[in-house]
Formats: C-alpha cells, sequence, structure tokens
C-alpha cells in the first residue's frame, strides 16, 4: 500500500511540472514551419537533404507566406577504419555535416543558427556496385538523421520564441 500511495503522489507531483511535446497539437509555434523555404543546396546530397527538410517542414505542402529562409551548406568527410592485409579499406565512416542558418526574409537578418552533424559507416566489398549502393544508403541515412536534427532544433527554437 505503501508502494501505491507513493506512486500516487509522484503522479500528482509531476503531473503539473510544464512539460509539452514539441509536437502537441496544441502547441501553435510549429505552424511557423509553414512560413520557412528551404534554399537550394549544392550537389546531390543538397537535393535530397532539401526534399527531406520541405518534406518535414510542411507535410501536406500548403502554400503559405515565406517569413523565413533556411540556408544551408553541407561537407563531406570520408575516413576508413578497417584494413586488410594489402592496406584496402574494408570499412569507410561517412561523415556529414551541415550548417544552417534561419534568415528573416524583409531583412535577411539571422534569426538562429546551428550545425548538425551525422556520421554513417558502409562496407567496402568486393563488388563495386554493391559498395556504391551502400555508401548511397549510407549518405541517405545521415541526411535524414541530419535533416531531423535541423527540424528538432528549429522546433525548439520556435517553442522558446515568444511571439
Amino acid at each position: 500500500i505503501i508502494k501505491f500511495l507513493l506512486t500516487i503522489f509522484a503522479l500528482l507531483l509531476f503531473s503539473n511540472c510544464g512539460y509539452e511535446p514539441i509536437y502537441s497539437a496544441t502547441n501553435k509555434n510549429t505552424d511557423e514551419f509553414l512560413y520557412i523555404k528551404v534554399k537550394n543546396i549544392e550537389d546531390r546530397s543538397g537535393q535530397i537533404l532539401k526534399n527531406e527538410l520541405s518534406k518535414q517542414l510542411n507535410p501536406e505542402n500548403k502554400s503559405s507566406l515565406t517569413k523565413y529562409y533556411l540556408l544551408v551548406k553541407i561537407g563531406e568527410v570520408k575516413e576508413s577504419l578497417a584494413y586488410r592485409k594489402d592496406m584496402s579499406a574494408t570499412r569507410t565512416n561517412l561523415k556529414i555535416t551541415a550548417k544552417y542558418s534561419l534568415r528573416g526574409i524583409k531583412n535577411s537578418d539571422k534569426i538562429f543558427e546551428s550545425t548538425a552533424e551525422s556520421i554513417s559507416s558502409y562496407d567496402i566489398v568486393e563488388s563495386i556496385y554493391a559498395t556504391i549502393i551502400a555508401e548511397k544508403d549510407a549518405r541517405q541515412k545521415a541526411l535524414r538523421i541530419i535533416s531531423d536534427t535541423i527540424v528538432n532544433e528549429l522546433a525548439i527554437f520556435f517553442n522558446n520564441k515568444k511571439f
């Protein structure tokens, strides 16, 4: 009975702690996502990242006025990890870094800026085709993680910003 009472007490104590999920239906700050236009990003990886961000920021593709521009610059680094006896690599880390800034459309002032990073690895095998597909898959996974990170950081920013 003491455990039961402690559980009830804990529930009552923490039920009004102020926690509010970022993506809750009552949180209207994520509606600001609709006003963000993602600028074009260089290279194929940039196109993939732009498409991921656009899908996450405006999943229903609603038309709205643009208040903000999201500028993103990405960089890629490959690092060989495991080696065979002949010193050829068998495993590679693909590190993708995205520096991004949210700017107002009226005066182009930086409203928010940050960096997102993801490391994904893949095997280098005898088949060149299999290696290319593995690298492509690792790149897409890393870009999806970066997109998630950017959207989460923007959600936190808009949630903390007083309108």
